[in-house]
């Protein structure tokens, strides 16, 4: 049962992408850019916390 929605997950995703690309490229973008912005506060948070 869990290899059938793993696998019907990762279908999904790739029909996702190949059918809508723009939605699927702002998604990540998104994505990288909270990871972007998480990273950045975890870096002054650190630098402040040390001086």
């Amino acid at each position: 049962m869990d290899k059938i929605i793993r696998y019907g997950l990762i279908a999904f995703v790739i029909f996702f992408v190949v059918s809508f690309p723009a939605s699927a490229a702002s998604i990540i973008e998104r994505a990288i850019n909270g990871l972007e912005s998480v990273g950045n506060g975890l870096s002054n948070f650190v630098t402040d916390t040390v001086l």
